[in-house]
């Protein structure tokens, strides 16, 4: 019986996890609408949904101090439940830094756009997949699924590193064009960040099978015991 209730409980956590990534991964695709062409709205839409991630925090960290306090797990069980409480703090920080790209994209309402987004398009749709990997990949346990979180952070590195030489060319050639510019550069830089909060979900996964909570460098390297 308490094997049952200590499974549904964790049912229950995994459940509420992929609840809370749910909301972030469409503060992502929300917030990039938002930049792509700005909408005070949407962008006030993104600010109130971080209310909303912020309070499923704290519920999921209650959820795994009952958990802890109840079941006394052990083993696989007990690092899910830890593991669990290190993902909830990057999907935290994951809505914190959509709000901070909505404040953003509310500076730039009828202003005429100086870069192309194709970058910044990449860079969300590559950062959202990633955390909605992460996630499964905790879920089920799938080791080779958080493995290709990790390497596609590199490809958001790659169009961050682009976008930031784009930009200052941008800025060395027009003054005036400077203050948006550096707008666009937090831009990029917060999705940035979102990709590396997700690869540290997909760690969690490795942790979650090995024990070891691995450095990016060594995610491929991490051996299933």
């Amino acid at each position: 019986m308490n094997r049952i209730m200590m499974n549904n409980a964790m049912d229950s956590l995994h459940e509420a996890l992929l609840e809370m990534g749910g909301l972030c991964e469409r503060g992502i695709d929300e917030v990039l609408a938002a930049v792509v062409h700005p909408d005070a709205e949407l962008a006030e839409r993104v600010i109130a949904r971080d209310d909303q991630i912020d309070d499923m925090e704290r519920r999921i960290e209650s959820q795994c101090l009952t958990i802890l306090a109840r079941f006394s797990p052990v083993a696989i069980d007990l690092r899910s439940v830890t593991a669990a409480m290190g993902i909830i703090s990057d999907l935290e920080r994951i809505g914190d830094q959509c709000a901070d790209i909505a404040e953003i994209s509310k500076h730039m309402l009828g202003a005429k756009q100086i870069h192309p987004m194709v970058d910044f398009r990449l860079m969300a749709d590559t950062a959202r997949s990633m955390v909605h990997d992460a996630l499964d990949a905790f879920i089920d346990k799938d080791i080779e699924k958080a493995r290709g979180v990790t390497l596609r952070d590199d490809i958001v590195d790659a169009a961050f590193d682009r976008v930031v030489l784009s930009l200052t060319n941008i800025m060395r050639e027009n003054a005036e064009a400077v203050p948006q510019a550096v707008d666009m550069l937090f831009v990029a830089k917060y999705l940035e960040r979102i990709a590396d909060h997700a690869t540290n979900i997909g760690e969690w996964s490795v942790y979650l099978r090995t024990g070891k909570h691995p450095q990016d460098k060594e995610l491929h390297e991490a051996e299933i015991r």
